[in-house]
């Protein structure tokens, strides 16, 4: 297949003056910093396609067409990336290397990438090792992690140094741009060349299920060091969403036991491991994902999820178990005491009372309900109610009718409340969302149904993300220090929200400049990000401030509107009233206290 190198791809699209190219075709007039014209893609009357010379994007706000100038001349032509290249070069001038068919011996883009991450790793490896990083070695050991454990999983060490791994893959003859891709390596910002980003850290290998380096995560070694884990970033062989640590040392194990335990940590499965547990895989610290429950599926249908004993954790293992289960799989929880993860637990208590643990595994509900009714001996009505409410609206997520049934059981039996009177709740609750997602606004035609953007809460989380895109260093440390994913409803907004995520914590600051380019094969988060490359705004922080109020404002009154709901169809039950009024009580005071609070920053 015909390949044109990535430096060369880049040099014709920033060679190319975006509204110059689009000019030969559509009549552009100055529309303020950007540039306005009729859409070439759909007919329209009045202008809604705009072209941004300074982001070199484009983007219709009539059908959401939109992407860089390689996009452009792809959706025009209706030709392939490599024509577009060709095509766009020939505009700027610039000679493209002769196309010639790759031959059978000639390596492929990914596996070259994939031997730059083998040398990585090895070369971590072998830094592990010597004599003069000791110290770091004996770190692990003394966590009482084995050699043979160490070598297992190819632990290694990043040295304290900018160039050490710069000089390996320099000397093994790798593209450093392909290394920068990766994660291995970051460009400097003042001077030309590279330097290594991972530095003094213990390095733990993520691996695919053939044992090929898809990436790595290294742990700090001093307090001082931020952050804590660094992982390398999204690539083309890199989807942390899609992996699992340890999966490939797991798959024999898991076979033969018949089921899986999920951890947290890299420390966690590493301790069960040394003491004879194998069949474990760790969701690194992310939050548990759809594609990597299809991936456990291939191997056994039950999963046992043991993370930190901590409020967070607790939570993190039950919103796992929902995704669990909602991928048709049996979840369980082995519940650890106050205090202790996986790691400390085995290493205080030994590994057969964690095996005891694991025999006394809970069902999810089960669960809940022991630690809620541990948290509140004698629970009130209103204590109940918001109880009950998470756990019947966590119920929606499960297709399996047999198992919410045994799970309405154990409420209705361990919290004294009538079994009829919760499935009634819960068919109310599923008729409700029902409704709700059929009164949403749906497009008229064809081509509206690709504006993404739409009005009230889609508009404020467009401008949340547009001023993360577009936005200073301040204003997205601002948002990232008061949002919560959970305000995000769109799809791909939460999507794009945790890829730009990943790219400020990870790499300090975001390249926009090519983040198009980081989604040219996902179309309609291609669109996305052009239309929000456009978002504008005085003030970032002011903005931003009000677009979460008005998604928190949003979110309270969606749900005092579905309890008012719920309240006209149970008019003819007191039971069910005292406790819809009661939800509905707290909903408005939180809506009372949130439009105070906004009325005293304006």
């Amino acid at each position: 297949m015909a390949r044109i190198p990535e430096e060369k791809i880049d040099e014709v699209r920033t060679s190319v003056n975006i509204v110059h190219y689009i000019s030969q075709f559509i009549n552009l007039k100055k529309a303020g910093q950007n540039f306005k014209g009729l859409c070439p893609f759909h007919t329209e009357k009045t202008p809604s396609f705009m072209v941004s010379p300074q982001k070199q994007i484009f983007h219709c706000f009539g059908c959401g067409r939109g992407g860089n100038v390689f996009t452009f001349v792809m959706d025009y032509n209706k030709i392939n990336f490599i024509e577009a290249v060709q095509r766009t070069a020939d505009f700027a001038g610039i000679l493209l290397p002769k196309q010639e068919e790759a031959s059978p011996e000639e390596i492929s883009f990914f596996e070259r990438l994939y031997n730059i991450n083998e040398s990585a790793c090895s070369f971590f490896e072998k830094s592990l090792a010597k004599p003069q990083y000791k110290k770091h070695l004996e770190y692990i050991k003394n966590r009482q992690i084995s050699e043979e454990t160490i070598k297992s999983f190819r632990l290694g060490f990043a040295p304290d140094s900018y160039d050490q791994l710069l000089m390996h893959l320099q000397k093994e003859k790798f593209p450093l741009e392909e290394a920068e891709k990766l994660g291995l390596l970051q460009k400097r910002e003042k001077s030309a060349g590279h330097y290594a980003k991972f530095r003094y850290r213990i390095i733990f290998p993520f691996q695919n299920i053939s044992g090929k380096i898809m990436g790595f995560g290294g742990r700090k070694l001093e307090e001082k060091q931020q952050p804590k884990y660094l992982n390398s970033p999204e690539n083309p062989i890199y989807n942390k969403g899609s992996i699992l640590y340890g999966l490939h040392q797991a798959v024999n194990a898991i076979r033969k036991e018949g089921y899986v335990i999920l951890v947290e940590g890299y420390f966690d499965l590493l301790r069960l491991v040394e003491n004879g547990i194998k069949n474990v895989v760790a969701s690194s610290g992310t939050a548990l994902t759809e594609d990597q429950v299809k991936l456990i599926r291939r191997y056994t249908r039950d999963v046992y999820i043991t993370f930190d004993s901590d409020d967070a954790g607790v939570k993190a293992a039950f919103r796992s178990a929902v995704v669990i289960e909602k991928g048709n799989l049996n979840a369980f929880i082995i519940s650890l005491p106050d205090g202790e993860d996986p790691d400390t637990f085995v290493l205080n208590n030994g590994i057969k009372e964690f095996i005891k643990l694991i025999k006394q595994k809970q069902l999810p509900v089960d669960f809940q309900i022991s630690r809620f009714l541990q948290q509140n001996s004698s629970p009130g009505i209103e204590q109940k109610n918001t109880f009950l409410d998470e756990v019947l609206n966590s119920l929606l997520e499960i297709k399996n009718s047999l198992k919410i049934g045994l799970y309405i059981h154990q409420l209705s039996d361990k919290l004294q409340i009538k079994e009829s009177f919760l499935i009634d709740q819960l068919n109310k609750l599923k008729r409700y969302h029902s409704k709700y997602a059929a009164a949403e606004v749906t497009p008229k035609d064809e081509e509206e149904s690709t504006l993404i953007i739409r009005k009230g809460a889609h508009k404020a989380e467009a401008g949340i993300l547009g001023v993360l895109i577009n936005g200073t260093k301040e204003e997205q440390d601002y948002i990232l220090q008061k949002i919560s994913l959970d305000l995000i409803e769109n799809e791909d907004f939460i999507k794009l929200f945790e890829y730009l995520l990943h790219e400020i914590e990870d790499r300090g600051s975001l390249d926009s400049s090519k983040l198009i380019s980081s989604f040219q094969q996902d179309a309609s988060l291609s669109k996305l990000i052009s239309e929000l490359m456009l978002v504008e705004f005085d003030n970032g922080i002011k903005f931003s401030r009000d677009c979460l109020y008005q998604l928190r404002k949003w979110q309270l009154e969606k749900k005092s509107n579905e309890i008012l709901t719920l309240i006209k169809e149970e008019e003819g039950s007191p039971e069910a009233l005292m406790h819809y009024k009661q939800q509905l009580m707290d909903f408005r005071k939180q809506l009372n206290n949130l439009e105070r609070e906004q009325r005293k920053i304006k």
